[in-house]
């Protein structure tokens, strides 16, 4: 039973990376035209896409300026004036309730 004709050597398990190449022995060959033409159309491409940039930083440049002329002036001196008093009534009054719960004494 089960007593077959021996296996004489068995297969590699293991085989080696590119075998075909290692036997053929092929030369290098030259760069095909169309990835010189590939790399020619990145160049361009890059060097339009810079320009547009460029065209781009200079608009947002000279349009800064206008921007700056339309702030909001600063409001007129009267109504800084009104705004000190008020500040300053609130002080006063927070200051007399502070003084009023000080004598509280909890």
């Amino acid at each position: 039973m089960g007593k077959g004709g021996k296996q004489k050597g068995g297969k590699n398990v293991f085989k080696v990376a590119g075998a075909r190449s290692l036997k053929a022995k092929n030369k290098a060959k030259a760069v095909s035209t169309q990835l010189k033409k590939l790399t020619e159309v990145t160049k361009q491409k890059t060097v339009e896409m810079d320009q547009l940039l460029n065209e781009l930083q200079e608009t947002v440049r000279q349009a800064q300026p206008q921007k700056q002329e339309n702030k909001p002036s600063l409001p007129p001196k009267e109504d800084l004036k009104s705004r000190i008093e008020k500040f300053n009534k609130t002080e006063e009054s927070s200051a007399e309730a502070l003084d009023k719960l000080g004598k509280m004494e909890v």
